[in-house]
């Protein structure tokens, strides 16, 4: 594949992204829910994340967040991509647990699953973090400190597939930590 078509490929999965994700916002209510998926994207392509791994970082909430199907994906962009996905997608069984439990269940499913979606979840996590640093308003001091806890569960259990994400997730660790001292 050309990189023309890759980009053409990305360009048609954050549109895809964009409308599947309108009207959702990210916590605190003011920013756009799409602005994470690209997010969580651009770390991975910095992070030279393969093609399919970047286009399913735009996609990694889309199956469950929306009605959007993983036979679409795939039919769209490739089974790997759909692959990808579904393997960054929660089992719907957790969706009523709390945070902590869910992220315990995300913690040991990760070790055994593929390079390409540990990679995501790193980068899915930092972007997380990142958005305690931009909205602490969103965030009280309990519950930004219980999601740190759990991203460093999560992201532990990906360590060793890419020093980059990891680096870019210890320094985003840092920072929500120092702005949660603040609160």
């Amino acid at each position: 594949m050309t990189a023309s078509a890759d980009l053409k490929d990305f360009a048609s999965a954050a549109h895809l992204a964009a409308r599947v994700h309108a009207g959702q916002m990210r916590k605190g209510g003011d920013v756009p829910y799409v602005n994470h998926v690209l997010e969580v994207a651009a770390l991975v392509a910095e992070a030279d994340g393969t093609r399919d791994e970047v286009i399913a970082a735009v996609l990694h909430d889309t199956v469950e967040d929306t009605d959007l199907t993983l036979e679409a994906i795939g039919a769209a962009y490739g089974p790997q991509v759909a692959r990808l996905v579904e393997g960054l997608t929660d089992d719907p069984a957790w969706a009523d647990l709390p945070r902590p439990e869910r992220k315990r269940r995300q913690a040991a499913h990760l070790p055994g699953a593929p390079g390409g979606v540990r990679r995501i979840k790193i980068a899915d996590q930092c972007s997380n973090l990142h958005d305690i640093v931009r909205l602490p308003q969103a965030w009280s001091p309990d519950g930004a400190a219980q999601y740190i806890e759990g991203a460093t569960l999560v992201v532990d259990a990906c360590r060793g597939v890419s020093g980059r994400l990891e680096e870019a997730f210890d320094t985003a660790v840092a920072a929500a930590m120092q702005k949660t001292g603040e609160m």
